[in-house]
C-alpha cells in the first residue's frame, strides 16, 4: 500500500532536507486532489516523525559528548595528579642524596652504587629557602634583607572601523608593587656570618648528575654473552651453509 506521494527515501534524508522535503509538500498541499493530499498528509506524517528522531539523536549525541568531556577533565585531573606525586617523589628524592653528600660523605664528590652513581658539583649561587613570613621580620630586618619590586606593565587598546579606520586609542600603564626578599642581601649576611631573620636558612646547593657504572665484571660478562651468542649463530649459520653445499 502506498503511503507518500513521492518516491522520495524519506529515511535516506538529512534532517535538513527533511525539513526542505516537509515545506514544499505543505506549500503543494492546497494544489492537489482529496486522495493525493491524503497521501501527503501521511508523507509529512513520516516526515516529522523521521525528523523527530533525529533532532533526538541531536541530544544523544550532546549528552554523549558532554559525558566525554567530563570524563576527559576527571582523567586529566587523576593525570595531573599523578604528575604532581610523581614529580614530589623526585624532589623528595634529590632532597634525599644532597642530604647524604652534606652530612655521610663530605669529602667526596660523587655517591657510588653497585650500577650507578650520583656526581655533584657546586651551584654558582648559594641556595635561600624562606619559611617564615616577611610581614613578620622586624623593621630592621625587612631594611636590610628585603627590596621593593615594581613592575609597569601597559595596555594598549587601538579600536577600529571594518575598513581599518581608528576610532579610538588608548595607552594604560598599570604599576604593581611589592615587597619581596633580597636574596643577594642574604647571602652576603651568611657570608659574613650575620644573623638572619627566623625562618631564613643558605646553603650550598648543588646539580645532581646521573651515571651508568661499567665495573669489570659487568664488561666481562657482557662479552661473554655476545660471545655466546656470536657462537651460536655462526655455528647455526655454517651449518646451513654445509647442508645447502650437500644438496
Amino acid at each position: 500500500m502506498t503511503t507518500q506521494l513521492t518516491q522520495t527515501k524519506l529515511n535516506k534524508l538529512t534532517i535538513f532536507d527533511l525539513y526542505k522535503h516537509y515545506a514544499a509538500l505543505e506549500s503543494s498541499f492546497p494544489l492537489l486532489c482529496p486522495e493525493s493530499q491524503e497521501l501527503v498528509k501521511a508523507e509529512l506524517e513520516q516526515c516529522v516523525a523521521l525528523r523527530s528522531e533525529k533532532i533526538d539523536r541531536l541530544y544523544y549525541a550532546w549528552a554523549h559528548h558532554e559525558d566525554a568531556v567530563q570524563r576527559a577533565k576527571q582523567e586529566q585531573d587523576l593525570l595531573t595528579n599523578q604528575r604532581k606525586h610523581h614529580e614530589n617523589q623526585i624532589n623528595q628524592i634529590k632532597r634525599l642524596i644532597k642530604w647524604l653528600r652534606r652530612a655521610v660523605t663530605t669529602d667526596e664528590t660523587s655517591i657510588k652504587g653497585n650500577d650507578y652513581q650520583f656526581a655533584f658539583s657546586e651551584l654558582s649561587n648559594l641556595s635561600v629557602e624562606i619559611r617564615s613570613d616577611i610581614n613578620e621580620w622586624t623593621q630592621k630586618e625587612r631594611l636590610e634583607f628585603c627590596v621593593v619590586e615594581t613592575v609597569t606593565t601597559t595596555k594598549h587598546s587601538v579600536v577600529s572601523s571594518i575598513d581599518g579606520k581608528v576610532l579610538e586609542e588608548s595607552t594604560k600603564p598599570v604599576t604593581k608593587s611589592e615587597i619581596i626578599p633580597n636574596l643577594n642581601a642574604i647571602r652576603d649576611a651568611y657570608k659574613e656570618g650575620k644573623q638572619l631573620p627566623l625562618g631564613v636558612k643558605v646553603s650550598q646547593d648543588y646539580s645532581i648528575r646521573r651515571k651508568r657504572l661499567l665495573t669489570k665484571k659487568q664488561i666481562t660478562s657482557s662479552v661473554d654473552i655476545v660471545g655466546e651468542a656470536a657462537s651460536e649463530y655462526s655455528s647455526e649459520f655454517l651449518s646451513k651453509l654445509d647442508s645447502a653445499g650437500n644438496d
